[in-house]
């Protein structure tokens, strides 16, 4: 198969890596050259040039604001019979592809669930989709053979397909990522204005949940803005529940406020649960082992190396760690019934380790 993929950032040049590695013949396109050789650098395709023939199918990896214009140039260039984008959006870009190329029967939406913080073909990788979801939202016009096709090139970067329509698509993902995106973002913007060694004190908890604070801002500009109903709907979700614990916490008595506080725990767990474990498989509650390491090279690949040498595998593994600080507590998820064992096999090793039990339904 000979595959095109215009738009060489850290998503585009993943997918071209992907592909290259599953057998594609894959070629490259982007409206900055450098970007376009940096991505032939790591092995992602060769650069497209005018007069090439035709390929089988392209994809365009771009904003979703600009999905309409790439694929409607691409059709009228006959440069693939079949197309698709990547963008985190799908209504949207399909509505533009629909209004220029009514019932082109070659064109199939796609939304990869995978990235990163950062952006760029530099941070490219070519298993970013492995066991990662592949959505996969035809057009009432798609054919088979190109559903077909788009599925295959999910698969080959070693995804997971699902198949649904644009609108489901977008719903759902409103709720699972753009609104803890924006979510995220409030929650580090909040810290703005203190102190950075008042800062430095927080912990692990603060750390997990803005770790996507840190994402480009102009890309998910375009994301909200081109999905803005179920995002607005999504984020109300999460605000009514924080607005019922302002409320008692400003006018409630003791039991009210600690009702509320309560039922948004409570309301939060439940949902945590439907999150799953690794590779989506049932979540497990692991039992949690922390050990006490020295900030030394080598120190944390040598707790890893003595947790297999034990024969405890590790399902996790979180790092809580302040700057400048001399040690940094490790914490590693295992089964349950290794907990126990794997503090006892730590500790004869000479570290200081303590194992604490799974959390309770």
């Amino acid at each position: 198969m000979r595959l095109l993929v215009v738009g060489t950032g850290l998503i585009g040049t993943s997918v071209a890596l992907a592909a290259s590695a599953g057998g594609y013949d894959v070629s490259l396109e982007d409206q900055d050259p450098e970007r376009v050789a940096l991505a032939v650098s790591v092995g992602a395709g060769s650069p497209r040039r005018a007069g090439d023939p035709p390929v089988d199918l392209a994809v365009a990896a771009v904003p979703p604001a600009a999905v309409g214009g790439v694929v409607s140039r691409l059709i009228e260039a006959d440069v693939a019979p079949i197309l698709t984008h990547l963008a985190s959006v799908q209504s949207d870009p399909q509505h533009q592809v629909e209004s220029l190329h009514p019932g082109f029967a070659g064109f199939v939406g796609s939304h990869p669930i995978a990235g990163r913080e950062r952006s760029g073909p530099h941070h490219a990788s070519a298993d970013l989709f492995s066991r990662r979801p592949w959505i996969v939202c035809p057009t009432e016009a798609s054919a088979p053979a190109a559903v077909a096709a788009v599925s295959a090139l999910a698969a080959a970067c070693g995804a997971l397909v699902t198949v649904m329509p644009a609108t489901d698509h977008d719903a759902l993902f409103a709720r699972l990522s753009h609104s803890p995106q924006l979510v995220a973002s409030a929650l580090a913007g909040g810290l703005a204005g203190l102190d950075r060694a008042a800062v430095g004190l927080a912990g692990t908890g603060l750390r997990d949940t803005t770790r996507i604070a840190d994402s480009d801002a102009n890309l998910w500009a375009e994301i909200v803005a081109a999905n803005p109903g179920p995002v607005a709907t999504a984020l109300r979700a999460v605000l009514e529940p924080l607005h019922v614990v302002v409320d008692a916490l400003e006018h409630g008595a003791d039991d009210r406020r600690r009702e509320a506080v309560r039922d948004l725990i409570e309301r939060g767990r439940r949902g945590r649960e439907l999150l799953g474990g690794k590779h989506g498989q049932r979540a497990v509650r692991w039992a949690t082992v922390a050990v006490v390491v020295p900030d030394e090279p080598g120190k944390l690949a040598r707790v890893l190396n003595d947790a297999a040498a034990a024969g405890v595998n590790v399902e996790d593994i979180r790092v809580d760690h302040s700057p400048g600080q001399p040690f940094g507590i490790v914490e590693l998820d295992v089964a349950p019934d290794r907990g126990a064992l794997l503090e006892r096999d730590l500790i004869a090793r000479g570290w200081s380790a303590t194992a604490s039990p799974p959390p309770s339904a």
